[in-house]
Parts: C-alpha cells; sequence; structure tokens
C-alpha cells in the first residue's frame, strides 16, 4: 500500500502562534498612539497647503469676497451679521481648487453649488460640536476635512478686511474642538496645578484640538490663526519679510512660534537671537494684529483667550538690521510661517 504523509500544527504550536499574534498587536498599538501628534502635523498641513493653494488661485480667478461693488448683474454684496454674500463667493472660490464630496460642481462654472452666503461660523469658535455650528459646514473635502467659513471681518486701525475659515482636519471624528479638552468631560481647572501628580494626570487627559483657523486676508496672503501656531509639539516656524517689491525673505532657522514673533519683532540682540531673554508675552507680527481684530469684534472667542492688549506692548529692543526688525508702520511686512512637515 502507498502511503501519505500528512503535516499541521499542534494545539501547543498553534497557542504559540497566537501568543506572538497578540504580542505584537500590543506593540503595535503603544507605537500608534505617540504617532497621533505626528499624524495631526501631517493633516494640519495638509489643510494649510490645500487652502493657501486654494486661495491664491482663485484670486487669480477673479474671487472677490471682499468686493463692495455691484457684481456683473447689479446686485450689491452684503456684508452682514447673519449674511455675507463674500463668504458665499469664497466658498464657491476655493471649491474650484479643492476636491469635495458634500457638494456637487457644475459644468458651467466648475465650484461648489451648494456654497451659501447664510452659512456663517460662528467666530467664538467654542462650540463646534453643536448641531447649529455643525449646519453652517460650507462643504466637505475628499479627505473629509470639514470647512466653515465666518462673515467678513474687518481690522479698523489697519484697514484692511479678512475671513477666517476653520477646518476641521479629521471631520467628524471627535473632539470637534478648537481648543485643548479632556477625558472623561473634565475642564482645565479641574487638576490641581499645584499637585505633581496631578499635573501629570493633566498632560495624560489632554486630547490635541482637531479644528484650526486661518485668516484670508484682502491681499490675497494667508495667516494661521489658532493652537497650532504656538504649540512647539505641533508646529515650528520662521519669520519672513515681504520686501518692497513683493520678493519675500525667509529666516532659515525654525524655532517656536512664539520665538519666531520674539526674532522678528528685535526682542533680540541684532548680531543674533537670544533665547533666553525671549519675551513671550509680547507678540508683534500681523497674526496678531488679526488677532486683536477679532478680539474687538468678539472678546469672547477662543481665538483670544488670554490675549494680551496689543496697544499697550511695545518691543523691547528694537534690532537694527535685517532680519531682526519688523516695522511697526507695516505690520504686513512682517508674518510667521509655519514650517511644512513632510514624509522623509
Amino acid at each position: 500500500m502507498k502511503k501519505t504523509n500528512k503535516s499541521g500544527f499542534t494545539l501547543a504550536e498553534m497557542l504559540c502562534a497566537l501568543a506572538i499574534v497578540g504580542i505584537l498587536t500590543a506593540l503595535a498599538l503603544t507605537v500608534m498612539k505617540p504617532a497621533e501628534k505626528s499624524a495631526m502635523k501631517y493633516l494640519y498641513m495638509n489643510a494649510y497647503t490645500a487652502l493657501e493653494k486654494a486661495f491664491y488661485n482663485a484670486t487669480i480667478d477673479g474671487c472677490e469676497p471682499f468686493s463692495d461693488l455691484p457684481d456683473e448683474d447689479g446686485n450689491s454684496p452684503v456684508h452682514s451679521e447673519t449674511q455675507d454674500t463674500g463668504t458665499k463667493n469664497l466658498c464657491e472660490g476655493l471649491t474650484t481648487y479643492i476636491n469635495t464630496t458634500s457638494n456637487v460642481k457644475t459644468d458651467e462654472d466648475d465650484f461648489a453649488d451648494s456654497c451659501s452666503d447664510t452659512k456663517l461660523a460662528d467666530i467664538k469658535g467654542d462650540d463646534f460640536s453643536s448641531d447649529a455650528v455643525r449646519n453652517n459646514i460650507q462643504f466637505t473635502a475628499t479627505n473629509g476635512m470639514e470647512f466653515y467659513i465666518s462673515k467678513r471681518l474687518h481690522s479698523v486701525e489697519h484697514g484692511f478686511y479678512f475671513y477666517l475659515v476653520f477646518v476641521d482636519i479629521n471631520g467628524k471624528k471627535a473632539p470637534n474642538s478648537l481648543e485643548y479638552t479632556y477625558k472623561g468631560g473634565k475642564e482645565a481647572d479641574d487638576y490641581d496645578e499645584s499637585d505633581p501628580d496631578e499635573r501629570e494626570q493633566k498632560y495624560k487627559d489632554r486630547i490635541e484640538p482637531d479644528i484650526f483657523a486661518f485668516a484670508l486676508l484682502d491681499t490675497g496672503k494667508i495667516c494661521p490663526i489658532g493652537i497650532a501656531e504656538y504649540d512647539s509639539n505641533i508646529l515650528t516656524a520662521r519669520f519672513a519679510y515681504f520686501k518692497s517689491n513683493g520678493e519675500i525673505l525667509y529666516t532659515k532657522k525654525s524655532m517656536a512660534y512664539y520665538q519666531a514673533k520674539g526674532a522678528a519683532w528685535g526682542y533680540y540682540n541684532a548680531g543674533g537671537p537670544d533665547l533666553d531673554t525671549y519675551n513671550e508675552d509680547e507678540p508683534f507680527t500681523m497674526n496678531d494684529v488679526i488677532r486683536n481684530a477679532i478680539k474687538q469684534e468678539s472678546s469672547e472667542s477662543v481665538l483670544v483667550k488670554d490675549f494680551p492688549d496689543l496697544e499697550s506692548l511695545e518691543p523691547v529692543t528694537t534690532a537694527t538690521e535685517s532680519p531682526y526688525f519688523c516695522s511697526n508702520d507695516d505690520m504686513e511686512s512682517c508674518y510667521i510661517f509655519l514650517d511644512r512637515y513632510s514624509q522623509g
């Protein structure tokens, strides 16, 4: 008779294999947890870059959300508390260059036909999880990011207009917040900062925000506003100057956002930045001018919480040589740019 040899796994071998799989799964979960912040960086920069490119191209195409002049049909634009035709125009311009899933693009106009002039994001930004606010989503990108647009805002002191665009970088997923939130529904004040264990627990319980704000200016430029700009755990920055001919001059050194502000406004010696003498309570850049305008509109906005009174502040020392100086007479000459994060 012909013998047939069959092979298989014993019970002991199967148990060993399951144990190994369990260990690898546990290790994978452990490794993935710290990577959340890294993922947040990439998502944030995707939103920042997409907005910057879309706004630039929409402006070239003639998108005019800031205009007070009648359109080609003779209709006068509306910029009020409850309606802003510029918001709709801006939405249409952005969705020409940002692919969306929520809005249908028309063959004739090639932009989303469901952009609305009455969907105005609440610039207080304190409750993006509420149905009332979430009903004001202007469009959702194909990657799931959700975009809100405010009414037109005005910096009276410096004479320019801007819109705030809020981006929920992970869409419908929690926490849907501009601020840090905490596990178990806790508030920051629920932790006793004087207790080392409480401080450590507060850090462990902290949940990163997933909604970020950007100011789109009538000059065609975009400024990041919000938590990510000053959280060195999320992003670093460089400062830059716009020369009179429009050319931009970047600094090469990356640093924490507020350190970049200090360098830009001459808080360091002209010979080079001394980070030990930096005064983080005295920020001066275009980004802060925008935040000051938001404060005049809504002092309860999350974006201006604990924001200092700019009128009471002056640079400590003014450097005499570029690139360590920004002009007080021309706020727009100096910007803080967030570093791009890329793979590899």
